[in-house]
């Protein structure tokens, strides 16, 4: 596969939106990341720039010049050599729909490209314009993030892209699997829309993934059947109700003590249903610091006797002077 990429691009999927492109049809990319890169990093002692209010690392803009954080909306400047070692072997690694379009230009020279994601849909009725411009065919190549699969519906459209299966397959979320068919299928069903057969492309290393395999062969009732499996086995809905309870305070040690305190006081009751506390993926989101305890209780249990019992030693933990200044975020089965 190495040998045929073309940039980010497989030889494969070249191939055909040019074949597309000469029957004069149009095409949807899809790639669910905005931006042109996720992450700049040092080559030589791996510094990369990260949000000075949350625990994420920059993506890099090119049409604005800026490295920006997508869950503050903080900016600054790229930088040209690393302030760490002084390096200037500076490298960016993956891709996101900006630098997708960019390539477009190179590999497809002359094809018209446009971007439907949060960057070119900020003002008013610009969703809009850029649909019924693909719709006229002004576009040739529709790149875009979730906004591309849902409820469109283009009769010219022959080939369908999906650039990186592995990034949505690989999240940490027990959902990883079926938001991934999810989204899959939805933007498979965006090519060969009305009276005219479709193409779907999707680009991964691991075109053996079940998952995947399930998508090809629209298998729902297979995918449903092994995500039922899986569930069962590992105490998640829908076999099991979840409760995630995020404690957010400015201080990490602080905020390490009062999760432990709480997280004591729920096994009081709940025992080994209680699970944590543990930082999540992003641990500090706008210079709070976030440790979440998890909750998995059976399904045919009181739900109201579980809010009880929970609400109690909540108020119990409240109780505590020490307690009062960390804030609870309660999510039942959360999305």
């Amino acid at each position: 596969m190495q040998k045929t990429m073309q940039s980010d691009f497989s030889g494969f999927l070249v191939e055909h939106m040019k074949e597309a492109l000469d029957n004069d049809e149009q095409i949807i990319l899809f790639q669910n990341r905005r931006g042109y890169n996720p992450v700049w990093a040092c080559e030589v002692c791996g510094w990369n720039p990260h949000c000075k209010n949350c625990d994420v690392s920059l993506t890099y803009h090119k049409n604005s010049n800026i490295l920006k954080c997508h869950y503050c909306s903080y900016f600054t400047p790229p930088v040209g050599a690393c302030p760490k070692c002084q390096s200037n072997r500076l490298k960016m690694i993956g891709f996101g729909t900006e630098k997708i379009e960019d390539e477009l230009s190179i590999i497809l020279p002359g094809v018209r490209v446009q971007r439907l994601d949060l960057d070119t849909t900020r003002q008013k009725n610009s969703y809009e314009n850029i649909l019924r411009d693909f719709d006229d065919r002004k576009i040739d190549i529709l790149v875009g993030t979730q906004m591309v699969t849902k409820g469109l519906d283009f009769d010219n459209v022959s080939l369908v892209g999906i650039l990186d299966a592995d990034m949505m397959l690989n999240r940490p979320d027990f959902r990883a699997f079926e938001r991934s068919y999810q989204l899959m299928s939805q933007v498979a069903g965006r090519s060969g829309r009305k009276s005219k057969r479709g193409k779907v492309v999707i680009q991964t290393y691991d075109p053996d993934h079940w998952i995947i395999r399930h998508v090809i062969e629209h298998d729902y009732m297979g995918m449903y059947k092994n995500e039922l499996i899986e569930r069962k086995n590992y105490f998640y809905p829908p076999y099991y109700k979840m409760i995630n309870l995020t404690l957010k305070h400015r201080d990490p040690n602080k905020l390490d003590m009062m999760a432990a305190d709480l997280a004591d006081r729920m096994r009081e009751v709940f025992g080994s249903r209680v699970l944590g506390p543990e930082f999540p993926v992003v641990k500090r989101i706008q210079n709070s610091y976030l440790k979440v305890i998890r909750l998995k209780v059976e399904k045919e249990a009181s739900h109201k006797k579980v809010k009880k019992l929970l609400q109690k030693k909540i108020n119990d933990f409240y109780s505590a002077p020490h307690n009062k200044s960390v804030r609870i975020i309660i999510d039942v089965d959360p999305i």
